[in-house]
């Protein structure tokens, strides 16, 4: 799509630099081996491409370095408004959280694969950029996405368009097996890898539920050794409080997916409530029956519907979430007045960074990134010991610490909604007592806060 735009000149005022940036970390590309290979099939060196934690779009715009602060975004569940107008297209084909506008257009169809409607912006736009190269790159990508029952006629026409006017393009069938088998590779992987390699996170409040997408057989999963220390470590690591990780994997009977879901949480409640929500939501229909685990700490599921996927989950667990964190605001534990503690937090979905030494090391500085801290209440009520959380301080000056930012580009963020001066203003006020001043002191002259 960045090509698209670099090579045309409609809608780019003084024909700006397009960038394309990656929404994976660097230090996590390694692990998608199925995007390695294609990669490396249509030639493209890795060392040429830009990722999202290598560019602050924040930064750049707030110092205007972005002459025209165009943002387009493609296959992304809620597009971020911490840009502000840097959002000006959004293509998709899932059902957005968000609407169309003058400055945003917003394009959305329900294909298989979000590649189907580049594919179909550049042949009718501009079909005269598109070169063996460019047609691989979205052939390969359609191709894996277009798996059975969810392939639509749409996604056929254009993968058909394709090989009519590329005939040496790959047979789709031998590519279709060579991706798919680099995608399920998992060998040499550690646990964290695997489920980092397609995790989001949901957050509410003080509760952070990892979902990842595991390619592998729940009964392989299951059998990894020391599973469950693992999964512990992973979360404390990561400042998680549960992990649904959602196993994929395909037999030789047929070409469905067999999907199974297995539910970890070192405290029974979280677990119990987790596997409660996904049970009777009344907007889903996983079908899910009760498999045997080894492991008193993980719920293991068998999953019937296996068209449901991880899009599907998602809103049931930000809609449990968001009521969990209802009730926690509003029935604190002791009669503390919780709503003097605490400001309502929207539920949010977000790429997760690995946390590598560097950001421990900030982390033990007390800089904690992606990460919230446990309500007192809250932790009374789990029995929760410090030693599952590390040394997060909990209070800042008698108050808890507002949740630091994601760092993503694509889902959501604590400042989606609108930026409030004034609101955080107030909020260092009290917090800290004489920060006010000095903050006002810092922005006279027009600057703003970063």
């Amino acid at each position: 799509m960045a090509y698209f735009l670099s090579r045309t000149s409609s809608g780019l005022p003084g024909h700006s630099l397009v960038l394309p940036v990656l929404n994976v970390p660097r230090s996590q590309f390694h692990l998608r081996a199925d995007v390695l290979l294609l990669l490396r099939e249509t030639g493209i060196a890795t060392d040429t491409l830009v990722f999202r934690d290598q560019v602050d779009l924040a930064c750049l715009h707030g110092n205007r370095r972005l002459d025209r602060p165009w943002w387009t975004t493609t296959s992304c569940r809620v597009p971020t408004a911490t840009w502000g107008g840097a959002v000006t297209e959004v293509i998709d084909h899932h059902q957005l959280e968000r609407t169309a506008s003058f400055s945003c257009p917003v394009t959305v169809e329900t294909v298989a694969s979000c590649a189907t409607l580049v594919a179909e912006r550049i042949l009718s736009r501009a079909p005269e950029i598109l070169d063996q190269q460019l047609a691989l790159l979205l052939y390969g990508v359609m191709v894996v996405d277009c798996v059975v029952g969810k392939v639509t006629v749409k996604d056929g026409h254009m993968i058909h368009l394709l090989q009519t006017q590329f005939p040496d393009l790959p047979q789709r069938g031998a590519l279709h097996t060579a991706l798919h088998t680099a995608k399920f590779d998992l060998s040499g992987f550690t646990t964290e890898q695997i489920l980092l390699n397609n995790m989001k996170t949901v957050a509410g409040g003080d509760v952070r539920v990892a979902v990842s997408i595991v390619y592998m057989s729940l009964d392989s999963f299951l059998q990894r050794k020391n599973l469950q220390q693992e999964l512990r470590d992973f979360c404390q690591l990561h400042r998680l409080d549960a992990v649904v990780a959602m196993t994929i994997s395909f037999n030789d009977q047929s070409d469905e997916p067999v999907r199974q879901v297995a539910i970890y949480s070192s405290n029974p409640l979280y677990r119990q409530e987790i596997s409660h929500a996904l049970l009777n939501s009344c907007s889903l229909t996983l079908c899910l029956s009760p498999a045997s685990s080894p492991y008193k700490d993980i719920l293991s599921y068998h999953q019937g519907n296996a068209l449901a996927s991880r899009r599907a989950v998602l809103p049931v667990l930000t809609h449990f979430l968001s009521d969990w964190w209802q009730r926690e605001v509003h029935c604190g534990a002791d009669g503390e007045d919780l709503d003097d503690q605490h400001d309502q937090s929207d539920v949010m979905i977000s790429d997760t960074f690995p946390v590598n030494k560097e950001s421990a090391d900030l982390s033990d500085a007390g800089w904690l990134p992606n990460s919230y801290s446990a309500c007192r209440h809250h932790r009374r009520r789990l029995q929760l010991g410090a030693e599952d959380y590390g040394s997060i301080e909990e209070d800042y000056g008698g108050r808890m610490m507002p949740p630091p930012p994601m760092n993503s580009l694509v889902d959501g963020c604590p400042l989606d909604g609108g930026f409030n001066q004034e609101a955080l203003l107030e909020k260092f006020s009290r917090m800290g007592g004489g920060e006010e001043e000095q903050v006002g002191r810092g922005n006279e002259g027009g600057g703003g806060i970063t």
